[in-house]
């Protein structure tokens, strides 16, 4: 009954497009069209350029830091090996890498990852530590200290 009152109403012509066409013929329009194209265009380019400044740095200092981990991590292992053989940890990193099978590649690696002019190396009969500055732009410091439980 209510939509034969709205039908019948003098106010709304029957030949006057309704609001919802109206509205679609103006989202269709060529000139929307250009204007909704060029905003996905500058959004592209916004998501892009964050990518570009922002994530992708991020990524690559997280992926330095933790391969320079994963190095320090194996001078830690080599650490326990050296002890095995002189009684002591390691006193510098040249008397630890020739312990070592794969020491010039693991030197390699560390001379990719980390700033091998902060690399300490310091041991002693009951203990050691190493440190070093991972090469990303915060210089992060890597620090372990040996030996942690019952080894």
């Amino acid at each position: 009954m209510i939509v034969r009152a709205f039908h019948n109403d003098p106010v709304m012509a029957d030949n006057e497009p309704s609001p919802l066409s109206k509205l679609k013929s103006l989202l269709l329009s060529p000139r929307s069209l250009a204007a909704m194209a060029a905003l996905g265009v500058v959004a592209a380019a916004g998501a892009w350029g964050y990518w570009r400044v922002a994530v992708k740095p991020q990524i690559a200092a997280a992926t330095m830091r933790f391969e320079s981990h994963n190095a320090m991590m194996r001078l830690y292992e080599l650490q326990f090996v050296y002890r095995k053989t002189h009684d002591s940890y390691a006193k510098d990193l040249d008397s630890l890498l020739a312990s070592a099978p794969d020491g010039p590649q693991l030197r390699a690696k560390l001379q990719d990852t980390t700033d091998i002019t902060t690399l300490a190396v310091i041991g002693d009969a009951d203990r050691f530590r190493l440190e070093a500055n991972v090469r990303d732009p915060e210089r992060t410091l890597v620090k372990f200290r040996g030996p942690t439980g019952g080894r």
